[in-house]
């Protein structure tokens, strides 16, 4: 064990040497690497591709190839594809050059690897030292169930994917005192890649509100931010008045007619029990015999995915930690009293909403110098979300 620790410190002397921008490129190229070598085929519901396709010529519904996804809302004699629609315009260039031949889920890790760059930005600019931002940056990248959807990269996964990476850039510009008309940019950005990490706007505004002591400052960082995150909000209901004719988001109400998974409509209270469920005690299915796993379609409770993120109940709460907990403690109703649970993943794949926020929890519970407890948790969540990967991607082992 001694030997493996003298060999992590070296490893880590040589990264601690190298410069910021150095850093933050090698982890996203050894993130990549391993995404890469996650990856299974093109995951074939590629709707962003044919969006962005659409975009590049004029339209907003899809044609030809596109008209035969899943999911797509038929209005108007139009093929409409009712996720937000961000990850089409990042595809936009790519698209242009390469036609719809473009592998969305190479994208997705692509998007994932610059993800985990910006986690430990995140987490150096909290003041997280030493090893232990790699061991958290680690942590995110390959011990929650962003590794599975990052890996996939389809219509479903790649929405979060993306708003992974524009909510934890608005945070990491905030912590950097930077302008905050971008912050709201930013997070508008994840709003249109996953409309509910717009519910995170207290967590920015109350980093604002702090930065001054008089309001005069404080009242134009918070308009600069509303104005920032106000941009992609309206560009958000023209879209959805070109399309449906109103500047409401009423694709998701139009795609559940009839869906028996929505008894009682798109939300409702009585849905929080099973999300509850998901969230808290969701587990495999079990096998009478080897390997008595099985991964579950329905997927897995956070704290089963990600053992690790039991350690936010340690530690002492500093301000930057109850402005976090108050973000997840904002995102949770929209999800807990929807509908569906996310199926079908690896995981409980709503939480990647709040996914940035609980890294910084974790970071809060963990000593400066990670015990080999706190190390343990960290392995065994990899362990887990590897399982899973492999399981599921290359072996095809899943089910209800």
């Amino acid at each position: 064990m001694s030997m493996i620790n003298r060999a992590s410190q070296r490893l880590y002397e040589k990264f601690d040497s190298l410069g910021a921008f150095t850093k933050f490129v090698l982890i996203a190229l050894v993130s990549f690497f391993v995404f890469f070598l996650s990856k299974g085929p093109p995951p074939g519901q590629d709707h962003f591709v044919y969006l962005a396709y659409s975009f590049l010529h004029g339209r907003l519904g899809l044609t030809g190839a596109g008209t035969g996804l899943a999911e797509l809302i038929h209005y108007h004699g139009n093929y409409y594809v009712v996720y937000p629609p961000m990850p089409a315009v990042i595809l936009l260039p790519f698209v242009a050059v390469w036609g719809t031949s473009v592998d969305q889920s190479l994208m997705s890790i692509i998007l994932a690897s610059l993800c985990c760059s910006v986690i430990w930005l995140m987490l150096t600019k909290t003041g997280v030292k030493g090893s232990k931002v790699l061991w958290l940056t680690a942590l995110f990248g390959f011990g929650t169930c962003f590794w599975y959807t990052a890996a996939v990269g389809s219509a479903w996964y790649i929405e979060h994917v993306s708003a992974v990476l524009f909510l934890t850039s608005a945070i990491v510009l905030a912590l950097y005192k930077k302008n905050d008309f971008f912050v709201g940019l930013l997070l508008g950005c994840a709003y249109l890649s996953r409309l509910p990490t717009i519910l995170a706007f207290p967590f920015f505004l109350l980093l604002a509100y702090e930065r001054n002591d008089s309001w005069k400052p404080r009242i134009k960082q918070m308009a600069l931010f509303a104005i920032g995150l106000a941009i992609p909000v309206i560009l958000n209901g023209l879209y959805n008045y070109a399309r449906y004719d109103t500047l409401a988001d009423v694709g998701y109400t139009l795609l559940i007619k009839g869906d028996p998974n929505y008894p009682l409509g798109l939300f409702n209270l009585a849905y929080i029990p099973k999300n509850v469920y998901a969230i808290l005690f969701q587990g495999p299915i079990l096998l009478s015999s080897f390997p008595y796993f099985k991964p579950n379609w329905m997927g897995l409770g956070l704290f089963f995915t990600t053992p690790a993120f039991l350690l936010i109940f340690k530690g002492p709460w500093d301000k930057l930690s109850k402005k976090a907990a108050l973000a997840v403690v904002c995102i949770l109703p929209i999800l807990i009293t929807h509908g569906e649970v996310g199926f079908t993943q690896f995981g409980y794949r709503f939480s990647l909403d709040f996914t940035p926020f609980l890294i910084l929890l974790a970071a809060k519970g963990m000593g400066e110098k990670l015990s080999w407890q706190e190390k343990g948790l960290i392995i065994l969540s990899v362990l887990i979300n590897l399982w899973g990967v492999v399981a599921i991607i290359k072996f095809n082992f899943v089910s209800f």
